[in-house]
C-alpha cells in the first residue's frame, strides 16, 4: 500500500497590522503640536512679564527638545506604514504560508535553497529567488526559530550531503568552504579527519587537530554571516565520525 500522506499541522501563526503605526504617528504628531502650542505660550507669558525672569529660556530648550522627540517618532511610525503591509504567517509542517492582499504565497521546505538565522531575524532564500524574512514583527521568535530551524537543517543537509558525493564545493561564507575532502577556512584546506565543528552561543567555530592530538581554534565565524549551518552541522558530524572512529568510539 502507497504510505499516506502526513496530515498539515498549523504550528505558528502571526499577523501584522499597519494601523498601529499610523494611530502612533498620530498621536505623536499631536504631541507635537501641543509643544509648539506650549512654546508659542511661554513667549507670550514672556513678553506679558508673568514668567519669572531667567526661567523662559530653559523652559522652552525641554519642550523644544520634546517636540523634536515627538516628531522624530512621527516620521519613523509613518515610514513604518508605508513599508508595512497587512500580512498573515502561517508556520505548518509542510511550508510557509504568506497571505498579503488575500493572495497566498506558499514556502515549501524542499523549495529552501540557504537558510540564515541571527539574533534578530531568520531568512529563507527560495530556489526561485524568493527571500522570507522572518523577524521579531512576528511575535514568538524562538518559536518560529525552533521549528525552522530543524526543517531547514534537514533539507539543507541532503544538499550539502549530495554536493558533497558529486565532488562539488559548497560555499557557506566568503571563507567557509565545505569539500569531499573536508573543509576550507581562509583558503586552509581541514581534512575531515583533523576538522572539529561546533555552534556555541551564535557562533560557528572550527577547530584542527593539531600534533599533540588536542583541537585548537582556527576561525571563528557569526551566526548570521554562514549559510545552512544546521545543515553543515548535520553532515559534519556524520562525517567526522567516519574519519575520526577511535574519537567517537565508532
Amino acid at each position: 500500500m502507497p504510505a499516506a500522506t502526513p496530515k498539515t499541522k498549523l504550528f505558528v501563526e502571526s499577523k501584522i497590522n499597519r494601523a498601529p503605526y499610523f494611530r502612533r504617528a498620530w498621536l505623536s504628531l499631536l504631541g507635537c503640536i501641543v509643544a509648539i502650542l506650549a512654546i508659542w505660550g511661554l513667549y507670550e507669558a514672556s513678553n506679558l512679564e508673568k514668567l519669572p525672569s531667567g526661567l523662559w529660556l530653559p523652559l522652552t530648550i525641554v519642550v523644544a527638545l520634546g517636540g523634536l522627540l515627538f516628531l522624530i517618532r512621527a516620521l519613523v511610525n509613518l515610514v513604518r506604514w508605508f513599508r508595512t503591509k497587512d500580512e498573515t504567517l502561517k508556520l505548518f509542517n509542510k511550508g510557509i504560508v504568506r497571505t498579503r492582499n488575500g493572495q497566498n504565497e506558499t514556502f515549501g521546505w524542499g523549495s529552501i535553497k540557504t537558510y540564515r538565522e541571527g539574533s534578530k531575524e531568520l531568512r529563507l532564500t527560495m530556489k526561485n529567488g524568493d527571500v522570507l524574512t522572518i523577524d521579531r514583527r512576528y511575535g514568538e521568535f524562538e518559536r518560529w526559530a525552533s521549528y525552522i530551524r530543524r526543517y531547514a537543517a534537514q533539507i539543507t543537509g541532503v544538499h550539502i550531503a549530495r554536493a558533497i558525493r558529486e565532488e562539488r564545493p559548497v560555499h557557506l561564507h566568503p571563507k567557509l568552504v565545505v569539500w569531499p575532502g573536508g573543509v576550507e577556512v581562509d583558503k586552509k584546506e581541514i581534512p575531515w579527519a583533523d576538522v572539529e565543528a561546533r555552534l556555541n552561543k551564535g557562533k560557528l567555530t572550527i577547530y584542527q587537530k593539531s600534533k599533540a592530538g588536542g583541537f585548537q581554534k582556527v576561525r571563528q565565524y557569526k551566526m548570521n554571516t554562514v549559510d545552512n549551518i544546521g545543515g553543515f552541522l548535520e553532515v559534519a558530524h556524520s562525517t567526522m565520525k567516519n574519519h575520526q572512529r577511535e574519537r567517537f568510539g565508532v
